[in-house]
């Protein structure tokens, strides 16, 4: 290969872990900023939806 054909490779590359990068970065970013907005929710006093309550008298299948 001639030093021709490797400069395009390598600046491909180079651009693509760059587009990477940026676009890691916005989801982190995304990912922080909706954890904050669920803090302050929290703070507010909201809660997340109780757990179901389980049945009286366990359902089972089959013969008895």
């Amino acid at each position: 290969m001639s030093i021709v054909t490797r400069w395009p490779i390598l600046l491909a590359a180079c651009g693509g872990a760059a587009f990477a990068t940026l676009l890691g970065s916005k989801r982190h970013k995304e990912k922080q900023a909706q954890k904050a907005e669920l803090h302050e929710w929290e703070n507010e006093g909201g809660n997340l939806a109780p757990p179901p309550e389980a049945p009286d008298t366990p359902v089972t299948t089959g013969s008895a």
